[in-house]
């Protein structure tokens, strides 16, 4: 089967129109209804159904749109490499990261990898339950998340680099930011709670200081919306303390303190395929994600907090 029809349907499908596809690969409409007429001989039915909006796929279209988006993906990815090797970079390197560590870490993160001039360096940002399963995929080569996930694991490694602990955050309007005294229980059952991180596969539960009260609001993969409401409303939400307070977007007295025992810990830790453990390049970087993130705890503030 020809890729490049593949490829064509799967522009089609994105653009719900065949005219709007044919604009975006510089091709006529009628050469693109004659591709598509070719893959519905091959197939023995229809790949496209028109509708009020434009054209839809059909179940076998849907499918083989999904293989030709995939094509067009490694199509470009390999244009990429071939740039790379041109500009003299020896390998890719695939790297997740945790949303409040690139937000909290970006500045010295970027510096430091921009000064290896050997690789190159692909950050993806998600939920840490999300990219262990990249991981187990083998779509990433390493991963920065907290240390300790309720999510399957697998055969992966795990140096634990970072460390932090779990804190509970104020809303600059709420009364007790900032209140210097340990804050009961019951006190905190009372207040409004959002969850950052749902589903991201923490084992520390978001939600045992908050009591019966369900939070009105949560996001997974997200810290720019947890930032602007600790900002903005009298909300409380659980954040790996430390990092949260190196963004500089959060006051250190918005952290409260609460009766009892500290947050638990939310170390974060490099994880990795313990089937790549002996590949030089794999080892040469390694090495240098372990060093910086050991550089960055050793350097940066711990905010008071018991590490």
């Amino acid at each position: 089967m020809n890729p490049n029809l593949l490829k064509q349907l799967a522009i089609i499908v994105k653009q719900g129109s065949l005219s709007r596809a044919s604009e975006q690969l510089f091709v006529t409409q009628p050469t693109l209804s004659r591709s598509v007429q070719q893959l519905e001989a091959k197939v023995g039915a229809p790949l496209l159904k028109r509708t009020r909006y434009g054209v839809a796929p059909t179940e076998i279209g849907a499918r083989l749109a999904q293989i030709g988006e995939r094509i067009l993906a490694d199509s470009e990815h390999g244009e990429e490499v071939i740039r790379q090797w041109h500009s003299g970079y020896h390998s890719e390197f695939a790297i997740g990261i945790d949303p409040l560590w690139e937000f909290a870490a970006f500045r010295e993160m970027t510096a430091n990898f921009l000064s290896e001039s050997r690789y190159v360096f692909h950050f993806r940002t998600g939920s840490a339950a999300a990219q262990i399963r990249l991981m187990q995929e083998e779509k990433l080569d390493f991963l920065l998340a907290p240390a300790h996930l309720s999510v399957a694991q697998g055969t992966l490694d795990r140096e634990l680099l970072f460390r932090d602990r779990s804190g509970i955050f104020a809303g600059r309007r709420s009364k007790l930011a900032g209140a210097g005294k340990p804050i009961p229980r019951d006190v905190l059952e009372q207040q409004s709670w959002m969850i950052a991180g749902a589903s991201a596969g923490f084992l520390d539960g978001q939600g045992e200081l908050a009591g019966p009260s369900a939070a009105r609001i949560a996001f997974t993969g997200s810290i720019r919306s947890v930032l602007h409401l600790l900002d903005t409303s009298d909300m409380l939400v659980r954040l790996p303390a430390r990092l949260a307070l190196m963004t500089g977007e959060i006051a250190p007295e918005q952290l409260i303190e609460t009766e009892g025992q500290q947050g638990p810990r939310r170390d974060i830790a490099l994880w990795s395929r313990s089937e790549n453990g002996e590949r030089p390049e794999i080892l040469r970087v390694r090495e240098l994600v372990s060093d910086f993130v050991t550089r960055l705890d050793r350097e940066a503030p711990t905010f008071g907090l018991e590490l």
